[in-house]
């Protein structure tokens, strides 16, 4: 039997193996469809025989590599957490024999830790130096055209664009004047200049549809002007033109779109910062646009002004040559957000968000040690039932939605406010009381950003397909092309349907990002991490406050993927000439 011939039948056995305990660690195995069993298999057998045939290459490489301590240590915990992210919350496995158990948590472990040290290593290790070079400012006109034309049938499709609840909260605002800061009323002013032109959603989808495309075509110019050949830049953006859910949230008339795409642009900004060692900063038009991308970030969301800061903070700590750039933009941005949302708010009568959107976390750990009749004394169950009574606690209580407990009749926020020290101390004395419990509520509620295996008795709240019904202003879908709402809504639904936990669920994203961010800081430095910070941040501040299960809120995700999938192939050789930026 010649090598290759034992190559194979090794990775066969090792991938029925494997096979075996990954299918059980995501769901029963018997009730799995054959032919996911069957691509699995598939797809591990080539994954072992290249893993193989890699290593015996270069063992000793290979070893050297992943016995160094920042490389093991980032394995050894990446691994634990994508498989915690991948494991079934059906509790069968508890239930299993602690052998059957115990093989597959081992397994599938292992088989993860060595897969992905696999791909850490080939991203390491495969890179080309490039040299800056000249690019002319059209070319990001030119890529964001393509987008422009898919994501426009999208708007045909789905015309005047799609809305929801929140949607109508703003289209409500630009005609009653009654400004609520509840979703950021700047989109609203935005809704409104816009429909001074044209009174219908559609302007602000297509809006939407041009700036996500120029800021995916400013990430292809920056690529290009790095040193990437113009061919792979170009397939490049044909993927994300023709990405189905760069499509579809870009009509979508949310908020949290437009904070996406600027979190996208902060990060391409970040990206240009680094891999020019700084030299981007000495711009004053740079250093102009940085500021309004901050000031729209920290305006458009509650959790912007603080990724704004630690970036900030961490910028000028990491490019103390522009000390004096930074700290005055800094200073202006955030004089700017006081102005904007302390008087100006103020002048245009804006009523002010309520302070109990933050508490998410405590109400659901709150309402999950009531419903499982949690160790609660007297004065902290009385406390309970002053703000909401006991019993709605326990029936309004939904592991991944706080909706229903918050917008209760009975829910007394005043309780809470009043005296919020108060409430902070009793929620640290009944967590600590009830840590198990406290900690299932927090994992449920989150789980839309870290498990990419939805949970059974979960859901993930995707995109939009339609105009919601129930509105007072006479808004629904027409679509202008029979046909092209057809194609693409069939898609759609195929991808929701078939593709949830591949395509829908944001840890695959974020998983993505981590193994690229971390491939790049091992090879060009650790300054590089700075790239994936903003929407690191973002869904780090999503894991303290997090109120629903929307994928909307880690759309960002979706686009810095793209650009971190190409800026992990460069290397930023220390010795090349810095360019001036365009």
């Amino acid at each position: 039997m010649n090598r290759k011939t034992s190559l194979w039948l090794i990775s066969i056995l090792a991938s029925v193996v494997s096979t075996i305990a990954l299918v059980s660690l995501y769901q029963k195995f018997g009730e799995t469809h054959w032919v996911v069993i069957g691509f699995t298999f598939v797809f591990f057998t080539v994954i072992h025989k290249l893993i193989l045939t890699s290593f015996l290459n270069q063992k000793h490489s290979y070893i050297r590599f992943t016995m160094r301590p920042p490389v093991l240590v980032f394995l050894l915990l990446f691994s634990f957490i994508l498989m915690w992210s991948l494991k079934t919350s059906s509790g069968y496995l508890a239930a299993s024999s602690w052998l059957f158990a115990a093989y597959v948590f081992l397994i599938s472990y292992v088989t993860l830790f060595v897969s992905v040290a696999w791909l850490l290593y080939l991203l390491v290790h495969h890179s080309v130096s490039l040299h800056w070079k000249t690019v002319s400012r059209w070319k990001i006109c030119i890529y964001a055209i393509f987008p422009i034309l898919v994501w426009s049938m999208y708007l045909v499709a789905y015309y005047p664009g799609t809305m929801t609840p929140d949607s109508l909260s703003h289209w409500e605002q630009i005609h009653t004047l009654d400004f609520s800061n509840w979703h950021p009323v700047v989109y609203t002013w935005y809704i409104m200049a816009l429909t001074t032109i044209w009174k219908t959603p559609a302007i602000i989808a297509f809006s939407q549809i041009v700036i996500l495309a120029l800021f995916g075509g400013y990430a292809a110019y920056s690529l290009e002007k790095r040193g990437i050949a113009s061919k792979w830049v170009w397939i490049g953006v044909l993927l994300f033109g023709l990405y189905p859910l760069n499509g579809i949230f870009p009509i979508a008339i949310w908020k949290d779109i437009f904070f996406s795409g600027f979190l996208f642009l902060f990060t391409i900004f970040t990206y240009n910062i680094v891999s020019s060692k700084g030299a981007w900063l000495a711009s004053n038009w740079h250093q102009f646009m940085l500021g309004i991308n901050a000031l729209a970030i920290s305006l458009m969301r509650s959790n912007g002004l603080p990724i704004f800061v630690v970036m900030a903070i961490l910028l000028l700590i990491a490019y103390r040559t522009y000390f004096k750039r930074l700290i005055t933009t800094l200073v202006l941005v955030g004089l700017a957000y006081f102005l904007i949302s302390g008087p100006f708010f103020n002048y245009m009568d804006v009523r002010a968000t309520s302070p109990n959107e933050a508490l998410s976390i405590p109400t659901q750990q709150f309402a999950h040690i009531v419903e499982e009749n949690g160790e609660l004394t007297e004065e902290q169950r009385n406390y309970l039932d002053s703000i909401l009574p006991l019993e709605t606690w326990k029936e309004n209580y939904n592991p991944y939605l706080t909706d229903k407990i918050k917008f209760a009749g009975e829910y007394d926020q005043n309780v809470i406010f009043d005296d919020f020290g108060y409430y902070l101390s009793t929620w640290a004395a009944v967590v600590s009381n009830n840590f198990g419990l406290a900690v299932e509520a927090y994992l449920d509620q989150t789980s839309i950003i870290w498990q990419i295996n939805q949970p059974e008795d979960g859901y993930t709240s995707t995109y939009a397909r339609n105009v919601y019904l129930y509105n007072d202003y006479d808004l629904k879908t027409s679509p202008l092309s029979s046909t092209v709402y057809q194609i693409i809504n069939d898609n759609l639904v195929r991808v929701e349907m078939y593709l949830l936990e591949v395509v829908l669920r944001p840890a695959v994203y974020t998983a993505i990002i981590l193994l690229t961010g971390v491939a790049l800081a091992l090879k060009t430095g650790v300054r590089s991490l700075l790239i994936l910070l903003p929407v690191l941040l973002n869904s780090g501040t999503m894991l303290l406050a997090t109120p629903a299960q929307d994928f909307r809120y880690q759309f960002a995700n979706v686009l810095v993927t793209f650009l971190m999938a190409a800026v992990v192939f460069i290397t930023f050789d220390s010795k090349q000439k810095k360019v001036q930026h365009e």
